[in-house]
C-alpha cells in the first residue's frame, strides 16, 4: 500500500513538472544553477575588462602601420583591426614583439570571456535551444583563441579559416539567442525586462557581425584597402561587449534569486 503511495505521489508530481511552463522555464533553470551563474557572470566582466586593458596596452605599443597606411603613426582606432596588434611585424617592417604578445593575451582573455557568456546565454534560454547557443558559442570562442596564433603574416589563408570559424558559429548562435529572448514572454518576460533589452543590443551585434563578416568576405575576394572594414570591426566589437555586459548583468541578478 504504501509503494502504491509513493508512486502515485511521484507520478502527481511528475505531471506538475511537465505541465508547469513557469518551471520548466529559464527562471526555473537558474534556480537549478544559481551559484554558478553568477559567477559565470563575473568571470563574463573580468574577461572583458582584461581585453580591454591588454588591447590599449598593447595598441600604445604598436610602433603604427595600418593596411591602407603603412607609415601611420602609432594605432589608429578606426583604421587598424584588431588583429594588426598580433602581427610580429608591422605592414612596414617594424618588429611588433611587445605589442604581439600583450594582444594575444587580450585575445586569451576574450575568448576565456565568451566561453561563460555563451554557458549564461543558454541558461537564460533554456532547452535544447539554450544548449545549441552553448555548443556554437564555444565553437566561436575556440576561433577567436586562433585569430590570435595565425595572424595573416604567418598565413593568410589560415587566418582567414580561423575569423570564419570565430565568426560564424557566433552569428548563428547570436541569431538563436536573440530569437529566443524575444520570444522570452512566453516565460513571463515583460517587454522592459533586462533579458529583452539584451535581445535588442545582440540582435544590433547581429546587425554589425553579418555586415563585417560580408564586408571581410568581400576584401578577400577584391584585395586593395578597404578602408571602413577596420572601423565596422569597432563598431561590431563595441556592441558585443556592450552585449556580454548586459547578459552577465542579467545572468547575476537571476542566479542570485
Amino acid at each position: 500500500m504504501r509503494d502504491a503511495i509513493h508512486h502515485g505521489e511521484a507520478a502527481r508530481a511528475r505531471r506538475s513538472f511537465e505541465h508547469d511552463p513557469e518551471r520548466l522555464g529559464p527562471r526555473a533553470i537558474l534556480e537549478r544553477v544559481g551559484q554558478p551563474t553568477r559567477v559565470a557572470s563575473a568571470l563574463i566582466l573580468v574577461g572583458v575588462s582584461a581585453f580591454l586593458v591588454l588591447t590599449a596596452l598593447a595598441a600604445a605599443a604598436y610602433p603604427g602601420g595600418t593596411f591602407c597606411d603603412a607609415n601611420a603613426p602609432g594605432y589608429e582606432f578606426w583604421g587598424n583591426f584588431f588583429c594588426d596588434l598580433t602581427q610580429p611585424v608591422t605592414q612596414r617592417g617594424a618588429d611588433n614583439t611587445r605589442a604581439r604578445s600583450l594582444a594575444q593575451a587580450s585575445f586569451v582573455c576574450f575568448s576565456l570571456a565568451l566561453v561563460p557568456f555563451w554557458w549564461v546565454h543558454g541558461a537564460l534560454l533554456g532547452g535544447r535551444l539554450g544548449g545549441t547557443v552553448r555548443v556554437l558559442g564555444l565553437l566561436s570562442a575556440a576561433g577567436t583563441n586562433l585569430i590570435a596564433w595565425l595572424p595573416s603574416v604567418v598565413s593568410p589563408l589560415l587566418h582567414e579559416v580561423s575569423v570564419f570559424v570565430a565568426t560564424l558559429p557566433a552569428l548563428l548562435a547570436t541569431l538563436l539567442g536573440v530569437t529566443g529572448a524575444f520570444a522570452g514572454r512566453n516565460a513571463g518576460e515583460s517587454r522592459s525586462s533586462p533579458l529583452r533589452f539584451s535581445a535588442w543590443l545582440g540582435a544590433l551585434s547581429l546587425a554589425l557581425g553579418s555586415a563585417d563578416a560580408a564586408y571581410y568576405a568581400y576584401a578577400i575576394a577584391v584585395p586593395g584597402c578597404h578602408v571602413f572594414l577596420p572601423a565596422l570591426q569597432k563598431l561590431a566589437a563595441l556592441s558585443v561587449i556592450g552585449w556580454m555586459g548586459t547578459i552577465a548583468r542579467v545572468g547575476a541578478a537571476r542566479g542570485a534569486r
